[in-house]
């Protein structure tokens, strides 16, 4: 696409604290639909391009993880299964995958930033230089674990046996539950199964409290975590009982303006008459049952959520200034929802939307297990615009739109809501020609599914390329207007 080339030279570089993104995981018994959901945006630079890839199941396979961004190293299991990723752009070592599924219905993503307290880290600091991060934890767990509770178990034996290089909180799924694992310092993590009628939000800090080291079935954690706190003065049983944030987390000045808005604002969306206030942090709930079920749609809404409507919203006010942090962000490099429906064949029941940048401004597309391949341009994409890769088409609209937004992001939103709408309900429509096709002609079965994929990648790619042109039309007529200079 040839605007690329002027969306390069006019590109805002939106730079931030880096990997600060926003989590949500709903329990079955809390959707409209029985499915279970994670999701996150992930933030970071606009300017980095994700890369959506399916890696094959490998068998045989040697040698040794390396990590991209320091010395971690994790020796490579015999067999992988197939699993899909979201990758920056140096997928030859298949570094920072962000989400995806395995072949044996789990997913995964990671990671949510957190950062832990200062005084557990004194005694127990993130080992930088060879601990795991973010870059290496998909593709060393996701191919090798077979329910959620496994990959939990494998992050947790990693970060004991070679350390966290930093705090991070991780989401695991399958067709029976959601497990969420935080870092507490270097070697100490916990995880808890989520309550299966709630939700739960996470904004850079951590979040999980109670931890029960006789419930097996809902909580793990490191073998010595209440030991390590009490040695070490974070944690005194003769004060209460034990709680994970206060012994291993922290609440900061920084939280009440880059934290706690984004939590406080996706849980009054979804509770309505909550009587918390944004400076309420420290007191949160943890865990809530929603006032209504909630759906995939609504979890998207949630990760557009810039305080619409207040005096909060930097886009609509014009004021890059704003103190509150919104969830979605410029910077963000790609949004996504995992939802497992038990009830269906894992081809068509576990799904993975996915919006290229700023949530915002972009559209949220179906990607089936069952797929077999992405359009041309998926995997492709470095830090320079080009019209070849696929998150670059859609980064460039979304960077004409920021040079006005409230003239631009109207229409765009409208057509991208609209457009998301129609594919649900084609969505519907192939889901039931796949049932009655799977069991007696499978290959018949994935073409449905593919067919269906590739229109959807193909019109949604066509649609951006019209508003992209739209927008482009109203800026040129707005230049010509601002710079006519007319004689007579």
């Amino acid at each position: 696409m040839k605007v690329s080339m002027l969306a390069a030279g006019i590109a805002l570089l939106c730079v931030g604290q880096a990997n600060a993104c926003t989590t949500i995981l709903v329990g079955n018994q809390a959707t409209n639909d029985g499915s279970f959901i994670i999701a996150r945006n992930e933030d970071s630079s606009a300017t980095n391009p994700k890369h959506m890839v399916i890696h094959p199941a490998v068998a045989q396979q040697t040698g040794v993880f390396k990590s991209h961004d320091n010395d971690f190293t994790w020796p490579l299991p015999h067999s992988a299964l197939r699993y899909t990723a979201i990758h920056d752009d140096n997928t030859q070592d298949q570094s920072m995958g962000e989400a995806g599924f395995n072949s044996a219905g789990v997913g995964m993503s990671a990671t949510e930033t957190i950062y832990n307290g200062a005084q557990a880290l004194k005694y127990d600091p993130y080992v930088v230089k060879t601990g795991i991060t973010e870059d290496s934890i998909q593709t060393v767990v996701l191919p090798y674990i077979h329910s959620a509770r496994e990959g939990v178990e494998l992050l947790g034996h990693i970060i004991e046996q070679k350390g966290a290089g930093e705090g991070f909180g991780v989401a695991f799924i399958d067709d029976h539950s959601i497990w969420y694992l935080e870092t507490g310092s270097g070697h100490q993590w916990m995880a808890t199964r989520l309550p299966a009628d709630t939700y739960f939000i996470s904004a850079n800090q951590g979040r999980l409290q109670q931890y029960n080291p006789q419930d097996k079935h809902n909580y793990l954690a490191s073998p010595t975590l209440i030991a390590f706190a009490e040695k070490h003065g974070l944690y005194q049983a003769d004060k209460g009982p034990f709680n994970f944030h206060q012994a291993y987390s922290e609440d900061t000045a920084n939280d009440v303006t880059y934290n706690y808005p984004r939590v406080w604002a996706l849980q009054h969306q979804f509770n309505p008459t909550l009587t918390t206030q944004v400076t309420d942090g420290k007191q949160f709930p943890v865990f809530l049952q929603p006032a209504h079920k909630i759906s995939v749609a609504d979890v998207e809404k949630a990760l557009q959520n810039h305080y619409q409507g207040t005096p909060h919203d930097p886009y609509a006010n014009n004021n890059p200034q704003e103190p509150w942090r919104p969830v979605s962000v410029f910077r963000a490099q790609e949004s996504h929802v995992l939802q497992v429906r038990p009830k269906l064949p894992r081809a068509i029941g576990d799904v993975e939307y996915v919006a290229f940048g700023m949530p915002s401004l972009s559209v949220y597309l179906p990607y089936y297990a069952g797929m077999t391949h992405y359009l041309p341009g998926y995997d492709k994409g470095t830090g320079n615009a080009s019209p070849d890769s696929v998150p670059w088409q859609y980064r460039v609209l979304q960077t004409l739109v920021m040079q006005d937004y409230n003239a631009y992001a109207p229409d765009v939103q409208r057509a991208y809501q609209a457009f998301q709408q129609q594919t649900a309900t084609r969505q519907h429509a192939m889901e039931q020609a796949y049932l009655k096709a799977y069991k007696t002609e499978p290959k018949k079965a994935t073409q449905i599914i593919q067919k269906f994929e590739d229109k959807t990648m193909t019109d949604a790619l066509a649609l951006t390329h019209k508003l992209t042109w739209q927008v482009l039309t109203k800026m040129t007529h707005n230049t010509d207007m601002k710079y006519h200079f007319e004689g007579a």
